[in-house]
C-alpha cells in the first residue's frame, strides 16, 4: 500500500502541469497588500507548500535582497520546476 500523496506521486502535476504559476503574481500582490495593510515590514518570509516557488519569486522581486525567503514543498516534481 502506497502512502504517497498526489503531490508526491506525480498525479497532481499531471493535472496541473504548470503548478498554478499563472496565479502567482496575483497571489503575491494579495500577500503584499495584507502585509502593508497591517504595517508589517518582513525580514523573512516562509511559505509552506510553496509548489514551484513562483509566489516567493514574485515576492522576492518586490522586496529585494533585504528579505530572506524560504519555501518548503513535499512534491519532488514541484521542486524540479
Amino acid at each position: 500500500m502506497s502512502t504517497a500523496t498526489p503531490y508526491e506521486d506525480g498525479s497532481y502535476l499531471a493535472r496541473n502541469p504548470i503548478w498554478h504559476e499563472e496565479d502567482s503574481s496575483w497571489k503575491a500582490s494579495k500577500i503584499r497588500a495584507i502585509l502593508k495593510g497591517n504595517k508589517i515590514e518582513p525580514h523573512t518570509i516562509c511559505e509552506v507548500g510553496c509548489g514551484a516557488g513562483a509566489i516567493l519569486s514574485c515576492l522576492a522581486d518586490s522586496y529585494g535582497a533585504n528579505v530572506l525567503f524560504f519555501g518548503y514543498e513535499i512534491s519532488p516534481q514541484a521542486f524540479e520546476i
